[in-house]
């Protein structure tokens, strides 16, 4: 068997990323940079008053005091959005709003709060602590020709403002991948179907296509194939029209597992089969007609942690994310009791993880049992304490985790 890693690497060395595409920014969220992007001109384009007040020369207000105030007649109203048309001269000051420009001749900004206003003229009772208070200066926020976000960064909330400042309407992003997810077998019911005797609910397409959209793919959902040749050979085919394909169920070594048969009849290019890792260790992959083909176990356990350390990693960087981006997030955590891997393979424990009460993160796999099959061992889990064969950890110790979700 091959260990997890060198699995990843066999996946990853066939995967390429697909190209980018055009999408409106308001669509961009999530998505990853497929060119650099720099400003291409100066923000703020202006010096502009970071506060409602009065712009004036330091020299004229410095000595001002709430018994002795500067009173400077108010020569000119600048809003913002209005270019000033008076220069300011010395004794004199403007009435100017947040965000307009600063006019010429002025040097510092005087809060509305720390003046008296008689329209025509205007009491500086505070003087501030030195010249330039109070102006964001010209390109303070991004230079002209600056780089601003790198390819291959993806866009979150801040990005796209960013964008959007810089007026990128259109942005150039890696394609979005497309991943089909079919289930094969008898036992197997649809969500909305009456289960009979010996029958189970497929949740395994769902919850596939769930973890392959949370990942960046967009999921193809194919209905669920009974045990037969031609079944699945015809769900393999309409599959192939995606980026990637995803079963789970029927490549095991059973009597009834034909989807590795039908493979190979399709001219499968078998690439690994097997990997040294619990839950999860019947992963087939293979390259098929040119498109990655991942056969997950189909227990339900498996198939989701499978998902994540082989195809998680593929569709990222199809996506056009950068190296250090494919594989899970890991850290080191300590657990919150004993915990035990007796076994030859790398175990992969559904965790909840926290910040204790200093600040460290903790972990904990007790709140379900961890067996392949319960699936219930996945609610709540935002992390995955990865165990080596025959490694224990006391309460207390320190563990490797890989983070699925927000840490409270």
């Amino acid at each position: 068997m091959l260990t997890v890693e060198e699995a990843r690497a066999a996946v990853l060395e066939r995967v390429h990323p697909l190209g980018a595409e055009r999408v409106a920014l308001t669509g961009a969220l999530g998505r990853v940079l497929a060119a650099d992007v720099a400003a291409p001109y100066d923000n703020p384009p202006h010096d502009n008053s970071a506060m409602d007040g009065f712009a004036v020369r330091f020299a004229d207000v410095a000595a001002a005091t709430g018994e002795s105030p500067a009173t400077l007649p108010v020569i000119e109203d600048i809003p913002a959005g209005r270019v000033p048309e008076k220069r300011l001269e010395a004794g004199q000051a403007s009435r100017i709003m947040t965000g307009a420009p600063i006019p010429d001749g002025c040097d510092t900004v005087i809060r509305v709060e720390d003046t008296r206003d008689h329209g025509d003229r205007v009491d500086v009772l505070v003087p501030e602590d030195e010249e330039g208070a109070n102006i964001r200066r010209r390109g303070e926020d991004m230079r002209e020709g600056e780089p601003l976000i790198r390819a291959g960064a993806e866009l979150g909330p801040g990005e796209v403002g960013v964008l959007a400042a810089v007026q990128q309407s259109f942005v150039p992003v890696g394609r979005r991948p497309t991943v089909a997810v079919l289930s094969s077998g008898d036992e197997l019911v649809e969500i909305d179907q009456v289960r009979g005797p010996g029958q189970i609910v497929n949740s395994n397409t769902p919850a596939l296509g769930a973890v392959a959209r949370s990942c960046g793919a967009e999921p193809v959902l194919l209905p669920t194939v009974a045990d037969d040749e031609a079944a699945i050979r015809a769900s393999v085919e309409t599959a192939l029209a995606c980026d990637f394909v995803v079963s789970s169920g029927g490549v095991s070594v059973g009597e009834y597992d034909y989807v590795k048969k039908v493979l190979d009849d399709l001219g499968a290019e078998e690439v690994l089969w097997r990997v040294a890792m619990k839950p999860g260790k019947p992963l087939f992959f293979c390259m098929l007609k040119g498109k990655p083909y991942f056969g997950l176990p189909g227990n339900p356990v498996s198939s989701l942690i499978s998902f994540l350390q082989f195809v998680g990693p593929a569709v990222r960087k199809a996506a056009g994310h950068p190296p250090e981006r494919w594989p899970l997030p890991e850290s080191t955590a300590l657990m919150e009791h004993d915990v035990a891997n007796d076994g030859d393979r790398r175990n992969f424990l559904r965790a909840r993880l926290r910040l204790d009460g200093g600040g460290r993160l903790a972990a904990s796999t007790s709140h379900r049992a961890q067996g392949s099959h319960i699936l219930t061992s996945m609610l709540g889990a935002n992390g995955i304490v990865v165990l080596e064969p025959d490694q224990t950890a006391a309460a207390g110790e320190p563990v490797t985790v890989q983070i699925l979700g927000d840490i409270a």
